[in-house]
């Protein structure tokens, strides 16, 4: 019997991406889950106008407490799935032909927990990884719930990934680093807020360095950008940048027991 699958997927204000998004989902899935975590623009109107017409559209609303959690958003989409597998997609985010098409014989045969799939950027060729994406839904795995998932998050999960080495392609468009550079400023207070200052200004600002070096001769080295000419060396210097930016604001963050100015003083 072939298996079922749900798509999960936690959006705000996507107005651009989610028509496209659904569109080329509706007669692949039996279920897709979207959650809005507080879109200001027509993401939830189009999300409505399509939920009308096609019966495996579910609409939530997540709402979060205290500074946004990625992992425990995503969590809450994969508590609404009903179906067998879950796949875990962003609206920026597309399932090749080929992916569509051998999914089903793939989790038949593997009878897997955890699968991770081949994403390739539209834009750069040579930049692809492999994040976790499939996942078994009665196995009870979830992303975790510590600080990190705020902004990279991760799964509560050590055994076995499979590789389904089908193609998703990631279409940021217009909202990609080498098109949108401000978008280094977009998940950056997040990740200034949960990265803990355990060093001076100095000593953070020489960590940035290290890691700014490391991430650029990772990107355009060794996972080999420098293919892709100008753009790979753009995308690579900003990505090191923003390893920079994180390190010199947490160390200009205050000590612990730094004090505001009290009225009844």
């Amino acid at each position: 019997m072939k298996p079922s699958i749900s798509i999960c997927n936690i959006v705000k204000n996507e107005e651009k991406q989610i028509s496209d998004f659904l569109a080329h989902l509706v007669a692949f899935a039996d279920e897709i889950i979207i959650v809005d975590t507080g879109s200001s623009d027509r993401t939830i109107e189009i999300v409505d106008e399509y939920r009308q017409k096609y019966k495996n559209i579910k609409f939530l609303k997540y709402d979060s407490e205290g500074v946004f959690h990625y992992g425990k958003a995503k969590n809450f989409s994969m508590k609404q799935a009903t179906k067998d597998y879950i796949i875990i997609l962003d609206t920026d985010e597309r399932l090749s032909e080929n992916f569509k098409s051998k999914i089903f014989d793939f989790l038949q045969k593997e009878k897997l927990e955890v699968a991770k799939a081949k994403r390739v950027d539209e834009c750069l060729k040579h930049l692809i990884d492999y994040p976790d994406k499939i996942i078994k839904r009665s196995s009870g795995i979830f992303y975790e719930t510590d600080e990190k998932g705020m902004v990279h998050e991760g799964l509560n999960y050590t055994n076995k990934r499979f590789v389904f080495d089908e193609i998703i392609w990631h279409q940021q468009r217009e909202n990609h680093y080498i098109y949108r550079p401000q978008r280094i400023l977009f998940q950056l207070e997040l990740q200034i807020e949960r990265t803990t200052k355990t060093k001076s200004l100095f000593g953070h600002f020489l960590r940035g360095v290290w890691y700014a070096q490391f991430r650029f001769k990772n990107l355009y080295f060794k996972r080999k950008l420098y293919k892709d000419g100008k753009i790979g060396f753009k995308y690579a210097f900003m990505r090191a940048l923003d390893a920079f930016l994180i390190e010199l604001f947490v160390g200009l963050k205050p000590k612990g027991d730094y004090k505001c100015w009290n009225t009844k003083d």
